[in-house]
């Protein structure tokens, strides 16, 4: 077993794949968050893998950009932060922003929840377990001083918008099947809803904070989508059957027959000793055998039988779609999309550095860089 001290009245004790967090250090009495819970595509935590007003940052790792983005922020935060305490926080606490908790037992929601593989390496698994603390308390550092942001412009998340978000998550569940999923998986409802509170929170400072300070204009659209022009090209695309027999004569007996059908697949299925695939795909990357089989082929029209697949192999044409540009209207939403989640994530990240500024922060030492 190892421990990791996280503060006066907490520690934690890997134990193969489970994670268990024990309040007296002993590692017996401690709450186990089930393996089952990892990755299950259910709301235990609202406000974790939403992306909300950073684009893609808030996805708690399961992105590129946001698993630097959180392994980083803490890091960041506490050396650029105008005073960070290296005093204890008192029992029960991670860390404080300005003076408002954030408590262990949240910090344990967030972590629990996060997907991870443990190490056969001695003590990678301890050093993994220490980054997910540390990426989960960025989290929540983070989501504070959005909270307090808004609280500041006077902004709320009333208790009405709260049940309606909790009403529209319940309802893919009936009678007391969401409260027995909470139950059997060891989660608290009470700090559900507050991760639900945190996900609403980041929602109105995106649209409330974050979005009012820029625009984004058709000439910007325009520079984008002439930059980006052959992300938004369709190359030619075939769609095709290809046909095999380990009979030649069989294979060629059941093409001809093809060639009388309406749909050739639909006959073809009644052959017993005849196999085939439907299969659509951009023209360049297929086998150059395949290609010039299927070339100079009209829809409906099949190509010779010749050695391949199980014995001999036929390629039927059914569709071929010609190469093409999108326009820019038609791909105006996709750039604007992407145009957006650019521009939030640099308004977030200046945002942030501000805030970090003139904020202070204290955390459990366990917790804090070194």
């Amino acid at each position: 077993m190892m421990k990791c001290e996280m503060d006066s009245g907490m520690s934690l004790a890997a134990r193969g794949d489970e994670r268990w967090i024990s309040p007296s250090g002993d590692g017996r009495d401690g709450r186990k968050m089930p393996p089952a819970a990892r990755g299950r595509s259910l709301p235990l935590d609202p406000a974790l893998g939403f992306a909300s007003c950073a684009g893609r940052l808030w996805r708690g790792g399961a992105e590129g950009v946001g698993r630097m983005f959180l392994a980083g922020v803490l890091l960041a935060v506490a050396l650029t932060l105008g005073a960070c305490s290296q005093e204890p926080v008192e029992k029960g606490v991670a860390a404080k922003v300005n003076g408002k908790p954030i408590s262990v037992k949240t910090l344990e929601y967030v972590q629990a929840l996060r997907l991870s593989s443990p190490s056969m390496i001695p003590g990678e698994t301890l050093a993994g377990l220490q980054a997910e603390y540390g990426e989960a308390l960025a989290t929540l550092i983070v989501e504070e001083l959005v909270r307090q942001e808004l609280a500041r412009r006077g902004i709320e998340i009333t208790e009405a918008e709260i049940k309606n978000a909790e009403t529209a998550l319940r309802s893919g569940y009936q009678g007391n099947a969401f409260e027995n999923m909470l139950t059997e998986e060891g989660l608290d409802l009470a700090i559900w809803r507050e991760r639900l509170r945190a996900r609403l929170i980041l929602d109105a400072f995106t649209a409330r904070v974050l979005r009012p300070r820029f625009t984004i204009g058709p000439d910007e659209a325009q520079q984008y989508y002439r930059a980006h022009l052959q992300e938004f090209s369709q190359p030619v695309t075939l769609k095709f059957l290809k046909v095999e027999s380990i009979n030649a004569d069989a294979l060629k007996a059941a093409l001809e027959e093809a060639k009388k059908a309406k749909d050739p697949a639909d006959l073809l299925m009644v052959f017993d000793d005849v196999g085939l695939q439907t299969q659509a795909s951009p023209e360049d990357v297929l086998p150059r055998a395949w290609r010039d089989a299927l070339k100079g082929l009209k829809p409906g029209q099949a190509g010779p039988v010749a050695r391949g697949g199980i014995g001999y192999q036929a390629f039927i044409l059914l569709e071929k779609s010609e190469a093409r540009v999108e326009g820019p209207v038609q791909v105006y939403p996709l750039v604007e999309k992407r145009l957006l989640e650019a521009r939030l994530a640099q308004e977030f990240s200046s945002w942030l550095s501000q805030a970090a500024a003139t904020s202070r922060l204290e955390i459990s030492p366990a917790l804090s860089p070194r």
